[in-house]
This record gives C-alpha cells, sequence and structure tokens, in this order.
C-alpha cells in the first residue's frame, strides 16, 4: 500500500505500531498477559475470576520481565535493539519502578490472601537458585540447557494456577494439578518460541537453547508433539471449559505452526503473548 495515496491509514498504523512496541519493551503487555493468564486460570478452575488476584500477578510480571531485560540489555543488540535503544538511559526508572511494582504486589497479597505470599515469591526464589551453584560440581540450572524454559514455565504455572486457587477457596488438588500442567505446557511452547525468534543472537553468544541445538524444523515439531500432551487433559473438563480448552491447544497448533517459517517480534508478541487477552475476549462474546 502506497502511503501517498492513504496517509491517514498509514499515519495510524505507524501510531498503532509505536504504541504496540513501547506496551511490549516496556513491559507492560507482558505484565497484561500475566493478568489474563491468571484470569483465565480462574475459568479453567471453575471459578469466578478475582480482579485483584489478577492486579498482584500483572505486577509480579510487570516487575520480573522489567529487571530481566536490564540484566539483558547487552544480548538485546541482536535479539531486539527497539528495547535495548527504550531501556538504555532509563535504566534507574525501570528498576524503581519493577522494585515498587512488586513490593505492592506483596502488600496486596498481605493484605487480601496472606496465605498466597509465598506463591508471590516463587519468581525471586526460581531465580535464586537457577543462578546459584547448588553443589560442588553440579552446574548452575543456568548452565543447563533447556532449563531456562522449564523454570519459567513452572514459575508461571504455580502463580497462575495457585493464586487463583487460594484466593477462590482451594479446588480439588487433582483439578489443580490439571490446570497448572495445561499452564505450564502453554507457557513452556511460548519460551521455546521466543527462544527461535532469538536464534541468532544465542549462537552468537554461546548460549545453547533448543532451536540453536535443534534447528527450527526439528525443534517445531518437538513443540507440536508438547503441545499435543494438553489433548489428555481433555477428558477430565466439562461443558465450555472443556471447549475453551480445546480451542486453546487447537490455537497452539496454529502459532506454533506460523512461526516456524517466519518471526515477526511484534507478531509473536501478539499471538503469543496476546493469547489470553484474546482468550478473554472471546469468553465474553461466546460463553
Amino acid at each position: 500500500m502506497d502511503a501517498t495515496y492513504y496517509p491517514h491509514r498509514f499515519r495510524l498504523g505507524e501510531a498503532l505500531n509505536r504504541i504496540f512496541t513501547f506496551l511490549a519493551v516496556s513491559s507492560l503487555f507482558i505484565g497484561g498477559t500475566g493478568f489474563f493468564k491468571t484470569y483465565i486460570g480462574y475459568i479453567l478452575l471453575g471459578k469466578p475470576p478475582g480482579m485483584l488476584t489478577c492486579a498482584i500477578v500483572f505486577l509480579i510480571s510487570f516487575s520480573v520481565y522489567s529487571l530481566d531485560k536490564i540484566a539483558d540489555l547487552d544480548k538485546d543488540v541482536v535479539n531486539m535493539p527497539q528495547r535495548r535503544s527504550f531501556l538504555y538511559g532509563r535504566k534507574r526508572l525501570v528498576l524503581s519502578s519493577s522494585l515498587a511494582a512488586y513490593l505492592l504486589a506483596v502488600l496486596l497479597t498481605l493484605l487480601s490472601t496472606p496465605i498466597a505470599l509465598p506463591i508471590v515469591l516463587i519468581p525471586i526464589i526460581a531465580n535464586a537458585f537457577y543462578g546459584t551453584k547448588l553443589l560442588p560440581g553440579v552446574p548452575r540450572l543456568k548452565d543447563i540447557p533447556v532449563m531456562k524454559n522449564v523454570v519459567v514455565a513452572s514459575t508461571w504455572a504455580l502463580i497462575t494456577t495457585l493464586m487463583p486457587a487460594l484466593s477462590a477457596g482451594c479446588p480439588a488438588a487433582f483439578n489443580i494439578a490439571i490446570v497448572g500442567y495445561f499452564m505450564f505446557v502453554k507457557t513452556f511452547v511460548d519460551t521455546v518460541l521466543y527462544d527461535m525468534r532469538d536464534v541468532e543472537g544465542d549462537r552468537l553468544n554461546g548460549v545453547r537453547t533448543i532451536p540453536v541445538m535443534l534447528g527450527i524444523r526439528k525443534t517445531t515439531a518437538f513443540l507440536l508433539a508438547v503441545n499435543s500432551t494438553l489433548i489428555c487433559i481433555l477428558p477430565f473438563m466439562h461443558g465450555d471449559v472443556r471447549f475453551f480448552t480445546a480451542i486453546l491447544i487447537v490455537y497452539g497448533y496454529t502459532y506454533i505452526l506460523y512461526f516456524m517459517k517466519i518471526i515477526n517480534p511484534q507478531v509473536l508478541d501478539f499471538l503469543v503473548e496476546g493469547e489470553w487477552m484474546l482468550a478473554t475476549l472471546f469468553i465474553f462474546i461466546y460463553l
């Protein structure tokens, strides 16, 4: 499309692109992912969503990922130059807002669901274990390929399942396990897709991720197989929740195959991290 003939449409598209880029690089978008992922956690558990709990996970997600981006600033020269240019010179502001968000999340948890405080602290605990050498002669989890994906997926699964469960009165342990497994697999797949996006920078930095070790085609086949394990949980769900879960599984197949061919960072954010926002919108419209 020639911008000469459609100037207003072109300017609108450019403005939307800038807004979305800002939301992504500032971690506000991933914070929204935490909010809506927790909302879906309530739905899968068969409980009415608690907005305060969703807001707490928003704050945790915003904080953790902002701190992560500061730590990975040098790697972003290759992987995400837009993110580096946004954060460069704003590290103090990002650091202070991240710490404030986490402290607010802790305070709100103490005021609303004190029993959930250990869950709020999971990202800090996981990060400490991930980067620390626990036993002599045993490598750090950080130095073991695939462990990053497992740690991130486990952290998300615990927070977005246990926070709703504790605030809603603790559903049956089996239901919690089923939803937790669903959240783990979905997040694991998502983290590997982001590794596919970062494969060039990871190769240059000597980081051994699944796409670096297997290549894009074999990684895609692996992710399709992992996503397929979610079919096993469908018999344990009922009614609209089963139908909704099946849609999310099919959606997973769709974007795994799509990103095998081309990975646009903004499209990746919208389709993968934005999945939970789209899922919530689907609930409001159809269920």
